[in-house]
């Protein structure tokens, strides 16, 4: 009877393990259905997750990080979310949960790199930062207007640079073993451009001096009152780090034997510093620019050296604009009246414009004429200096001197002197002609017969309507 009994209760117990197996399962496979099915919706609303199995890791392994990469800042001291483009470094790298750049509560050991370690922002940086001219940068602004003013059939960009350093430096050995292409004194030969790879050297003296000498100094935004900051400006200068930040860690993915020293190249080097003149104090880095500008590189024939009475930490003297086809043009003394942030002045503008049309009409040898950027000439030409500037001006209205180092650039290398000028000269200081009036006046004034002069005119107003209807 006992034994009846322990078989029923058994039997009856089979029916509630069935049941728990019959019912239990489907309500499995419903729950991981139900938890794919919410991932690959995320997926599908999030294009960044869509893409991210399609890119390349563009950050080296080295530097890949897995921590969270944005620390915890307190709402209360965060700025208004602004709206980035979706692959933009702002989105990538996550600048809406930055704290403001100069918070009182800001972590002065929070580090850049963590960000810029995961694939996304380094991607991103890496995009955006091969965008840049190298010179368009600097820290002399004399040194930039060439990059400003004239257009390049190919922009020279931060990708060139680093687009292949070990293969560049190939390049150049292999140049460097060749007699035709050691060009020196006066010499230029711009048929050699392609022969004797051009452009491989002023990519390895850019290599050599940012990432092997004294690192990326280049002209930064700054702002007047760092505490009345907007969200975009305060945004603007956390970009400026991680620009900062991103070419350090470039840097640091090199081979150090790129580095061009007469300890690790002694023969090379002594070779490349042969090229110097007897009273010259360049450097390798500078004469392989110089070579790049003889062999036909327009980059480096663009390249200006520092005017000397500029105050900067470090003066590059490279001087590729007495070889390169630009020659012509940036050693005439009118460019010099360009290249100085002046009042508008109708004497000096046509100085300025002539020298233009000159410039756009001739033929230089077989190569093209030159081209200039007249949206840049305009912003540059038809916005006067302030007078913030002004050091001293005595009750003659003579102007003695400029705080400003562009101003700097009239006096003369190693004297502080009086920069005298015409009464008409200080009032065009104060009460500045537009553009506009200032073009009316030639076209009444002066009796043009010259028609690249003509051209020139119609483009520089073409552009200064342009700039007004943007404003």
């Amino acid at each position: 009877m006992r034994q009846t009994e322990n078989r029923t209760s058994q039997l009856s117990r089979v029916p509630n393990w069935i049941w728990i197996s019959v019912i239990g399962l489907p309500l499995t496979v419903l729950a991981i259905v139900c938890v794919l099915s919410f991932i690959q919706n995320r997926t599908s609303i999030n294009p960044v997750a869509l893409e991210k199995s399609k890119l390349s890791t563009a950050v080296p392994s080295s530097l890949t990080n897995t921590e969270p990469v944005i620390a915890v800042v307190e709402s209360s001291s965060q700025l208004p979310r602004l709206d980035f483009p979706l692959g933009s470094v702002e989105e990538a790298c996550g600048f809406n949960d930055l704290p403001p750049y100069y918070s009182s509560t800001f972590d002065s050991e929070w580090d850049l790199r963590k960000p810029l370690a995961v694939e996304e922002c380094w991607s991103a940086m890496e995009s955006h930062v091969g965008t840049i001219n190298p010179f368009l940068v600097d820290i002399d602004t004399e040194k930039r207007r060439p990059f400003q003013f004239v257009v390049m059939e190919e922009r020279f960009t931060y990708e060139r640079v680093f687009a292949d350093p070990t293969g560049d430096f190939v390049r150049v050995k292999d140049a460097l073993s060749r007699p035709e292409c050691l060009l020196t004194g006066e010499e230029t030969n711009w048929e050699l451009k392609d022969s004797c790879y051009a452009e491989a050297f002023l990519n390895f003296a850019l290599i050599n001096r940012i990432c092997m000498g004294y690192g990326w100094e280049r002209e930064g935004t700054q702002y007047p009152d760092n505490n009345n900051l907007t969200p975009k400006q305060d945004r603007l200068m956390w970009k400026q780090d991680f620009e900062d930040v991103w070419m350090e860690m470039k840097c640091e993915t090199l081979d150090q034997t790129l580095e061009f020293s007469s300890e690790q190249y002694p023969e090379l080097h002594k070779l490349v510093m042969s090229f110097q003149s007897p009273a010259g104090e360049k450097n390798a880095h500078e004469l392989l620019i110089e070579l790049s500008a003889r062999l036909g590189d327009d980059a480096a024939g663009l390249t200006l050296a520092q005017f000397p009475q500029m105050v900067v930490p470090r003066g590059d003297k490279e001087e590729g604009a007495k070889f390169g086809r630009f020659a012509e043009l940036l050693t005439n003394a009118t460019w010099k009246e360009l290249a100085l942030k002046q009042a508008p002045n109708t004497d000096r503008f046509f100085q300025i414009f002539h020298m233009l049309a000159t410039a756009e009409s001739r033929e230089v040898d077989t190569l093209k004429a030159i081209q200039f950027d007249y949206d840049q000439l305009v912003q540059h030409l038809c916005t006067p200096p302030s007078s913030e500037y002004l050091a001293d001006v005595r009750e003659d209205g003579t102007i003695v001197h400029f705080n400003d180092p562009e101003m700097l650039l009239e006096l003369e290398p190693g004297e502080l002197r009086e920069w005298e000028l015409e009464p008409e000269d200080v009032e065009n200081f104060f009460v500045p002609k537009s553009c506009q009036e200032i073009v009316h006046e030639i076209r009444q004034q002066r009796e043009i017969t010259f028609r690249p002069l003509i051209d020139v005119l119609d483009k520089f107003e073409k552009a200064v309507l342009d700039m007004e209807a943007n404003d």
